[in-house]
């Protein structure tokens, strides 16, 4: 019986394990590799109420064709207020997981802000965010998504 017990133990510890050490919900591409929370952020220090305000709700919820107002919401994502964009970032209320406190190269919003593919490239067309915009948000996570 130990025979058979201890490794059927050991590749469900193996398993339990490694479910445990990715936050990819199934379809969601791998962590972004290269990710440094030491480079130079736009803002110092990166807040969240800087972030909103200065990058957040311009880029992603006023003007034109942008994609998370209130009547877009895009994923159910909503930037033109502060405290309820935080919420649905942080995925309390039963909301999408976008943000890992601590964690931006397996964030959600790090993956769609650093991907290549066109589809799934946030913000989409041809403007992405700078280097020091995307190294504020990565700092930001990576010190805990503080309020």
């Amino acid at each position: 019986m130990t025979r058979f017990f201890f490794p059927l133990l050991t590749a469900l510890v193996v398993g339990v394990v490694a479910m445990s050490c990715t936050n990819a919900a199934p379809g969601d591409p791998p962590c972004v590799a290269g990710l440094s929370a030491q480079c130079r952020p736009l803002y110092d220090p990166p807040t969240y109420d800087v972030l909103f305000t200065k990058l957040f709700h311009p880029t992603c919820a006023s003007g034109t064709g942008t994609c998370h107002t209130r009547d877009a919401a895009k994923a159910g994502l909503v930037f033109e207020d502060a405290d309820e964009a935080y919420a649905l970032l942080l995925g309390k209320n039963g909301a999408h997981v976008r943000v890992l406190p601590g964690d931006a190269s397996c964030s959600l919003i790090m993956k769609r802000l650093a991907s290549k593919d066109p589809s799934y490239h946030m913000p989409p067309g041809k403007t992405p965010l700078t280097d020091a915009e995307l190294c504020t948000v990565t700092q930001w996570i990576d010190n805990g998504a503080q309020r």
